[in-house]
């Protein structure tokens, strides 16, 4: 696991992170720095909406965020959706894992490429999408014209997804390696591989056509460790070295309705 910036340490959530067991998780404590750093900047409180907010959306959910939302941030409720819950285009009911409240959350069970959520039009005030975007094997955009949709207006998406443009993997290119965080197939074979790693210009064009206002755009190394040799490297020959960290992050807020559905930037 990468270390965790001193500048993404909170003790709160850390605990709440451990109560759940995500440091003991093979599967999740190597993201704990991400989490942090996206926990860092959650907008909640007068950050979103001037406090006139109550309920949420997250994408492919991984059962921390929610709890999370409702105990410290404010939100009186958190819906989900989960490809791993039912049948597809079922709408369930389950209760959040190691909740004490014993809180139930709806998980609804659609493919974000081509079916709608089902509910209501400008429903939620604030959508998560951590690292789904990638996952996305034919129309990303779809997943985002249905946030647009289920998005009121002044709400916000809170995105991230690996950088194909990091300095990490300008040094894998250098020295002769594809440059890919997680494109590889999986002996499993399952469809939980990476499709496409986004460059920064991408996003800012995808959320734009898709009726959104840049809020917020950075990258940060929660991955792997930083490459400031690359990044010397680059500033030395005159390359730009912003936003080359290996997690992009953005929050955009909804401003209008979709105004290109494939953006050319993302679309042959």
């Amino acid at each position: 696991m990468r270390p965790i910036l001193e500048k993404d340490r909170h003790p709160d959530y850390e605990a709440f992170l451990h109560e759940r067991g995500v440091f003991s998780n093979s599967d999740l404590s190597g993201h704990v720095p991400r989490y942090l750093h996206a926990l860092r900047h959650m907008p909640h409180g007068e950050h979103l909406r001037n406090g006139d907010y109550s309920k949420a959306l997250e994408l492919g959910t991984t059962y921390i965020f929610p709890q999370l939302l409702l105990d410290r941030m404010g939100f009186e409720r958190v819906d989900a959706t989960d490809f791993k819950i039912g049948n597809i285009g079922d709408t369930t009911e389950m209760a959040l894992p190691r909740d004490s409240k014993a809180r139930a959350m709806t998980i609804y069970n659609v493919d974000l490429e081509k079916q709608s959520i089902p509910c209501v039009d400008e429903n939620y005030d604030l959508a998560i999408c951590f690292e789904v975007i990638e996952h996305m094997e034919i129309d990303p955009m779809f997943m985002i014209a249905e946030m647009n949709r289920v998005l009121k207006l002044g709400g916000l998406i809170y995105l991230s997804t690996p950088n194909s443009t990091s300095a990490r993997n300008v040094h894998k290119i250098l020295n002769g390696y594809a440059p890919h965080f997680f494109m590889k197939y999986s002996k499993s074979a399952t469809y939980h591989r990476h499709n496409i790693e986004y460059a920064p210009h991408q996003l800012i064009d995808i959320m734009k056509c898709g009726g959104f206002e840049i809020r917020k755009f950075w990258t940060e190394d929660t991955f792997e460790e930083s490459m400031p040799e690359t990044l010397e490297f680059l500033k030395q020959n005159n390359f730009r070295t912003d936003h080359r960290g290996d997690n992009i992050f953005l929050i955009a807020e909804k401003s209008g309705p979709v105004i290109d559905r494939h953006p050319t930037s993302v679309y042959f």
